[in-house]
């Protein structure tokens, strides 16, 4: 439709765009002292009365009213697109909870390799359950739009605040890069290799906690042969400044060292403010991380201490043995560089809420403010049960029960309630769960009294069977 052009045909889109419920907006029109004379000052008012979003509002002038609602979610804003589709942030009509819709595009609907990747995104984001990844709720199918309804975090991406704001302190980027490296070790006990860790791969929010996300790339060590993977992989590699250089030969086989190595460019550019080749194109970046070195980060930032420098160079070693084998490692080694009270983020780093989205942020403003980073719970569990790294690993780390997840069991359209306030949303605590203790080492004389009688025994058994061959 085209755009409107009185105050009238705008009321019009806005009715039937089911944005605002309807006893809502009658009231709101019969709080205006002075009825607006313009589309345009109708929609600023209704922006600034939290009732919709700046992103309703450019919909709508452009006389846009339809697809605001989809399934049982409304959607506010988009924050984010990609190869794999769109990411909204929406709100459920009736709990009023804020979550982040992935949609899958219209035209992949009939693809069935992107089908089938944006399914085993969500069953693969479905089984982990940790402070340090984005959770996912639901998969839901609206006509011929399949979406993730995924946990919502209010802040931003690491690529956008240094992008934005330059290198981070050393200590900051010490706590997100360990962060992200509990997130891993959770991810890799369930068996699953993310195959794109990167800057953008990796959100902030507000109190200073990190959250892995875009599984969409992952690789399960349950696909025993592999097929699944090489299938759908193809030309996938990952992203060209932050890939291993295994992964850009062969995706299919890696495990999560090629994680580690993508993590450790990404621990590069949060102190380098570039990444590790800030140069030349994506073909030369893959060949420069199968052969080049990367300047020391101690001669590009020489507040970094040379024992950090070490770590984050051994990250980025060439061949996979070479770089830390485990998680558990790379936590263990930067515990001492993550200072016990870790500051809380600038907060210019983050994009200002506006109108209905920081109407609803307000009433449900989520853990309270405190100093430091809640990822120190996690570190000092980690710090007083150090994992073993002899068998399975564990990470030490249990996740409170979370409050139950939205449904989405109809894809019918509903209309928007009046908000509610709904309760905040505890913080996640961590206890320590302390492992077994081994049992007592075997004496050496022990031992050698069993390898002698064992010796023994295999001669007598051979002799038997000697002689019944010969009898």
């Amino acid at each position: 439709m085209p755009p409107p052009t009185t105050v009238e045909e705008m009321l019009d889109r806005v009715r039937r765009s089911g944005i605002i419920p309807s006893e809502r907006l009658e009231q709101f029109l019969t709080q205006q002292s002075q009825f607006p004379t313009t589309p345009s000052e109708l929609l600023e008012r209704l922006q600034a009365a939290g009732l919709i979003t700046a992103f309703h509002a450019e919909k709508l002038a452009a006389g846009k009213y339809k697809g605001f609602i989809l399934g049982s979610y409304l959607i506010l804003e988009q924050i984010g697109s990609g190869g794999m589709g769109q990411v909204f942030l929406a709100e459920h009509v009736r709990m009023q909870r804020l979550v982040a819709l992935k949609v899958l595009p219209p035209h992949a609907y009939d693809d069935n390799t992107a089908r089938t990747r944006f399914f085993r995104e969500a069953r693969a984001a479905a089984q982990l359950d940790h402070p340090n990844i984005v959770r996912i709720y639901d998969l839901c199918e609206e006509g011929r739009l399949l979406f993730l309804v995924l946990e919502y975090v209010d802040g931003t991406s690491l690529q956008h605040i240094v992008a934005r704001h330059g290198p981070l302190p050393v200590s900051l980027a010490c706590d997100y890069i360990r962060q992200a490296a509990f997130g891993l070790l959770h991810a890799t006990e369930l068996g699953f290799v993310h195959r794109d860790i990167k800057p953008a791969n990796l959100l902030l929010d507000r109190h200073g906690i990190i959250k892995i996300l875009d599984f969409g790339l992952v690789r399960s060590l349950h696909d025993g042969d592999g097929g699944i993977t090489r299938r759908l992989d193809n030309a996938v590699l990952g992203t060209a400044d932050y890939v291993a250089p295994e992964q850009a030969i062969d995706s299919s086989t890696v495990d999560v060292r090629a994680d580690l190595y993508s993590l450790g460019a990404t621990f590069y550019f949060l102190l380098a403010g570039h990444p590790l080749f800030p140069e030349g194109k994506t073909a030369q970046k893959l060949l420069w991380q199968q052969m080049r070195e990367p300047t020391p980060i101690h001669e590009i930032r020489p507040e970094v201490p040379r024992e950090l420098s070490d770590i984050l160079h051994r990250l980025l070693r060439k061949k996979p043995e070479e770089r830390y084998q485990h998680p558990t490692e790379l936590l263990e080694a930067l515990a001492p560089f993550v200072p016990a009270e870790v500051p809380l983020p600038d907060p210019a780093w983050f994009p200002d809420r506006t109108g209905r989205v920081a109407a609803r942020l307000s009433t449900n403003p989520g853990p309270a403010s405190f100093a430091g980073s809640a990822s120190q719970v996690l570190v000092a569990a980690l710090r007083s049960n150090p994992p073993s790294f002899a068998g399975p690993p564990s990470s030490g780390i249990r996740p409170q029960p979370r409050p139950a997840a939205p449904t989405t069991s109809s894809l019918s359209f509903e209309e928007t309630q009046p908000a509610a306030p709904r309760p905040q949303p505890s913080s996640v605590v961590a206890a320590p769960v302390h492992a077994p203790s081994p049992p007592p080492p075997t004496s050496p004389y022990v031992r050698l009294v069993i390898l002698i009688l064992s010796a023994a025994l295999f001669l007598a058994l051979v002799t038997i069977i000697i002689l019944l061959l010969f009898r």
